[in-house]
């Protein structure tokens, strides 16, 4: 009896963070991005209006075992007000040497989602990913929020 063997290995840490806004459901524009071989933070703004959703994704793509991403809104974790997906990929010709990765999405709510406020105006909106062993990646958008006049 022959046993076919699947080997898969892990890839290393995060290697790519950014933030994006969905402009349709298949079109992604990069607002901010980072990779591993630059760990600093980028930094650029974010315009909208107060009272607005805020319709930002942070995707975290090439980790192995998934990344933990955090969404920060200056000190505050607002990661409760996006959801999570997960998808896997095996890339690799030969099928015993196969490496998985994982690409971790944080989610606009366009119900009950982060939404502006005056309040925010200027503070840091963050995007945080970890992976144990490695060191953590973090890009970041700075709110500009403009009063609603009636």
């Amino acid at each position: 009896m022959l046993i076919d063997c699947l080997v898969v290995t892990c890839s290393a840490g995060v290697q790519q963070l950014k933030l994006v806004q969905v402009v349709r459901d298949d079109v992604e524009q990069v607002l901010v991005s980072t990779t591993s071989e630059r760990r600093s933070s980028s930094f650029n703004q974010l315009v909208v209006r107060d009272g607005d959703v805020v319709s930002v994704d942070c995707v975290a793509a090439g980790a192995c075992p998934p990344p933990s991403v955090v969404i920060r809104l200056g000190q505050r974790d607002v990661s409760d007000l996006f959801s999570t997906s997960v998808r896997r990929s095996l890339s690799g010709q030969r099928r015993g040497m196969r490496r998985v990765q994982y690409r971790v999405f944080k989610h606009r709510r366009k119900v009950g989602g982060l939404r502006a406020s005056i309040t925010y105006d200027g503070l840091a909106l963050r995007c945080l990913a970890t992976v144990p062993g490695f060191a953590p990646l973090s890009v970041a958008l700075q709110l500009i929020v403009f009063c609603n006049h009636s």
